[in-house]
């Protein structure tokens, strides 16, 4: 005793790492009941030869000077050098191989809890020496293959067969790695997966009840809020033929019945349950390099499906891929698989925090307050032959600043009545101090990349700049039956707007609106409606002309869509992703055209990859801020560069706050 006395008093640890530190005099009350003593100390070198830490539970371990800017994100494409998107996720700790992050939210702890809020979710990522399709096919299947790398999985089965790309899966799971005293638990989730051009595979879980699989006694049912996984393809390397990235995300509730400990003991028990990932690492080691689950391997060798790209065709939906081993019998014969319809073309991306340094603008203000191009090739004539014309005396330029100031203040009057009269008119409110929940305004077009002048040829993309008509009204309507073509109706903005143009003698010179109708069918069907306006003639616009002259085939292969999940969940900002997509290749689209306006009626619908992805976003849209640009695509020389027709922000819909749709 006395020489660990005289030890502890000793101004250098002693020890060969000098790791032994005596004990406080004080007593200590844990903050957590589940204390993993067994991993011992870690020696912190960063902190010096005296300092402990344990880096995969403190989050001070690590300077933020020891980690990179970004981290990287869930899709191979956003980990290119092209991404100006911050990562929502960082990186707090190792552990058997596996890297651990955090998603980076507003969750502000203990006050976050006390408002219910989710807590952040966490993701394991690790390495697999095996095909993504093979890997793919161990996550996904539900029978004796699944036991041998699982340790948290004891059977399971498909409860409902929704469609091709999802399900609803009932999940038991062992008690023995959960803490003691701690009842066995169960998962019922709706499960959804879907394959990438990339070869990637995304399999989202969010749980759900069912009448079919109510809460058995001796379970308790654990609630995962949102989880998944995300299996990417990696070049070969070391003599592996075959590499994958898995990604497991997860955000579960497990139904502490010590609420007190509830946050810690959740957190405890889901890095337990990610280390899954490291299991499926080692289950591969020991398997050959064409290992296929036997659940549905021989229908993928007979399909050749192994390491090439799905073949799709428009509007088809994901065949069923059956699950569990006793179901081979039931398998069908052609299995194939579809693109989200989110991904359309690998180059169509955009980012949401560009940099100022990212490119450069070469932009001046004319007399008319409108931008222009400062290239070369689009300057005048006279100026390229040397002529200079010559510069006005000071009384012309006042007389021509007054002329120019007079007519703006004059038509941005008029326009702007008639904006106002359609404001009134529309159902959603436009966002302002008062109203900023559940409403409407324009979204930044900086957040958006477009085909530049020289797309062709160098593949660019550049900044898109402002619109070429303005955001003028909403309607959120709900009814039970599908809305078609709401701007032939007397009741609609649209004809109120027309009918006091009438009466004005035409205040606004050439007004035409473009609408977009998205229709989300279901036992109560809504329609968001969008109202874009110009205010002037068809023809000094082409692209937007042939668009409305052109027939339905020209107009499906071009009109484009670009997504954005500004604030949300990662499932969510996951589903929808944000690559443009041209949505007459994957929706049916029913166009009206009027002299006045034309209007698209997007039918959701008519694919059930849209449909899944969407009713994934309503369930949690009053928590989404979802941002929206249409164009036109430009595939010519002429035709380039892009320009958005219109953009919407639209801010924590409530689907309660949907205005019951007028008869016609």
């Amino acid at each position: 005793m006395s020489a660990l006395k005289e030890a502890a008093e000793q101004d250098t640890l002693p020890g060969k790492y000098r790791l032994f530190v005596p004990a406080n005099r004080k007593r200590r009350y844990l903050f957590r009941l589940s204390v993993r003593r067994r991993n011992g100390l870690v020696r912190d070198l960063a902190c010096g030869a005296g300092s402990i830490t344990n880096p995969l539970f403190r989050e001070d371990a690590t300077t933020p000077a020891d980690l990179p800017g970004w981290i990287g994100s869930l899709l191979p494409r956003d980990a290119s050098p092209d991404v100006i998107a911050d990562s929502p996720w960082q990186i707090f700790g190792c552990r058997n191989g596996l890297r651990l992050f955090r998603e980076t939210t507003d969750h502000h702890g203990l006050k976050s809890m006390i408002r219910g809020e989710d807590p952040p979710a966490l993701m394991a990522v690790g390495v697999v020496q095996a095909s993504c399709e093979s890997v793919f096919e161990s996550v996904m299947s539900l029978g004796s293959s699944r036991v041998e790398w699982d340790f948290c999985y004891s059977k399971g089965r498909v409860i409902e067969h929704i469609d091709g790309h999802s399900d609803i899966v009932h999940k038991q799971l062992h008690k023995y790695w959960l803490p003691w005293r701690m009842k066995p638990r169960d998962l019922l989730v709706h499960r959804y997966w879907r394959r990438e051009d990339d070869g990637s595979y995304v399999i989202l879980y969010k749980s759900v009840n069912h009448e079919r699989c109510p809460p058995r006694r001796k379970f308790v049912r654990a609630w995962i809020k949102s989880g998944g996984y995300v299996i990417s393809p990696l070049p070969p390397q070391g003599g592996f033929p075959y590499r994958c990235a898995v990604k497991h995300i997860l955000t579960v509730d497990w139904k502490h019945f010590n609420m007190r400990w509830s946050h810690c003991r959740n957190r405890d028990i889901t890095l337990r349950v990610l280390e899954r990932v490291s299991a499926l690492s080692e289950f591969y080691k020991v398997k050959p390099a064409d290992y296929m689950p036997i659940s549905i391997g021989q229908d993928l060798r007979r399909l050749n499906l192994t390491g090439c790209k799905f073949q799709v065709s428009q509007k088809q939906n994901i065949s069923s891929v059956h699950l569990t081993d006793d179901e081979v019998s039931h398998s069908q014969g052609n299995n194939t698989a579809g693109q989200s319809m989110f991904r359309q073309l690998a180059e169509d991306e955009f980012f949401d925090v560009p940099e100022d340094s990212a490119w450069d603008t070469e932009l001046e203000p004319d007399l008319d307050g409108q931008r222009k191009s400062a290239d070369p090739e689009e300057t005048s004539d006279e100026v390229q032959d040397g002529r200079v014309q010559r510069p006005c005396t000071a009384a012309t330029i006042v007389k021509r600043l007054q002329g120019i100031t007079a007519q703006k203040r004059m038509h941005q009057d008029t326009v702007e009545d008639g904006i106002e009269l359609m404001v009134r008119a529309g159902t959603l409110p436009k966002s302002s101090c008062s109203c900023t929940t559940s409403c409407y305004e324009s979204a930044e077009a900086s957040v958006f990349l477009v085909r530049g002048k020289h797309y062709l040829h160098d593949r660019k993309k550049v900044v898109a700049e402002d619109p070429v008509m303005q955001f003028v009204a909403a309607d959120w309507l709900k009814s039970n039956k599908r809305e078609d073509h709401l701007a032939s109706r007397p009741s609609h903005p649209i004809q109120k707007f027309l009918a006091n143009q009438e009466r004005n003698e035409g205040r606004v010179p050439d007004p035409f609106f473009f609408i977009v109708n998205i229709q989300v069918p279901g036992s109560t069907t809504y329609s968001l409606a969008l109202y874009y306006m110009i205010t002037s003639p068809l023809s000094d616009f082409p692209i937007l002309e042939n668009f409305v002259s052109g027939d339905d085939r020209h107009r499906n292969a071009s009109f484009k869509l670009i997504p954005h999940i500004a604030k949300g969940p990662w499932i969510v900002k996951q589903s929808v992703g944000k690559t443009a997509c041209l949505i007459g290749q994957a929706l049916e689209i029913t166009y009206h055209i009027d002299k006045t306006y034309i209007e698209l009626d997007v039918d959701i619908g008519s694919s059930s990859v849209a449909k899944g992805v969407v009713n994934l976003v309503l369930s949690y849209l009053s928590n989404l801020v979802i941002e929206l640009a249409f164009l036109i695509q430009a595939n010519t020389e002429e035709e380039l560069p892009e320009c958005l027709l219109g953009t919407c922000r639209l801010m924590n819909l409530d689907i309660a706050k949907a205005i019951p749709a007028l008869l016609e």
